[in-house]
């Protein structure tokens, strides 16, 4: 989780590099969000520091807001993000905190890379550049607010598993993950959607279950 000191030395050093008119590349300028599930209460996108950073060991310095992303259903919300080319590969630091508003626990969440928003959604295709830090991941992913198991990081996809995420339950600390942002492009999208607890199956489908099994063994045997 980014400290208020780290915070406020981000934020200074970002207002005062700014002002280079060369700082752009790979460079986020405006964030979208698509969702019949959900809402976000604010973005912030603080001015580029370092571009064409790409494979920052630790944390970059060119840094994402989302707060605070609420669900009141099961299902994907799309963040799109519109970017200026320029010339070459910039990471991105995203920290966003999320509410469960749903009213279901979550067995997992997850994060996928992609274009377009809803059913235009495509997944980034490998090898493009769009990715999750790969193949270093050496800026490191968290979303050990709620989930224990090792997080399964693949080029453009993030699955967080191991623990509950319980309804009304909000991340505090967020949860936070880099971006490798590439020329070439104009928009991509983050869809990220919540992995609700199975239902458990009632007693009584139970039963049903076992009684068509057994009149079945009963048939079979006659």
């Amino acid at each position: 989780m980014i400290t208020k000191k780290l915070f406020t030395t981000c934020f200074v050093g970002a207002m005062t590099l700014s002002s280079a008119a060369s700082l752009q590349a790979g460079e986020i300028t405006l964030i979208s969000w698509f969702s019949g599930v959900g809402s976000v209460a604010g973005e912030f996108i603080f001015p580029l520091v370092a571009a064409n950073n790409d494979d920052v060991l630790g944390q970059s310095p060119n840094f994402l807001l989302v707060t605070q992303k609420a669900y009141n259903a099961i299902g994907p919300v799309d963040l799109e993000f519109t970017v200026v080319p320029s010339g070459g590969t910039t990471e991105y630091y995203i920290e966003e905190g999320v509410d469960n508003g749903t009213g279901i626990d979550w067995s997992g969440y997850r994060v996928e890379l992609g274009f377009g928003v809803g059913a235009d959604f495509v997944p980034s295709p490998s090898g493009d550049g769009l990715d999750f830090d790969f193949p270093d991941q050496n800026s490191g992913a968290d979303f050990s607010t709620f989930f224990t198991d090792p997080l399964i990081e693949n080029e453009d996809e993030l699955i967080a598993s191991g623990g509950v995420f319980p309804a009304g339950a909000f991340t505090t600390p967020p949860f936070f993950f880099s971006v490798d942002v590439p020329d070439g492009i104009t928009s991509f999208t983050i869809r990220q959607q919540p992995i609700p607890v199975p239902e458990p199956v009632s007693a009584s489908l139970v039963s049903v279950l076992g009684l068509g099994a057994l009149t079945r063994r009963t048939r079979s045997q006659s």
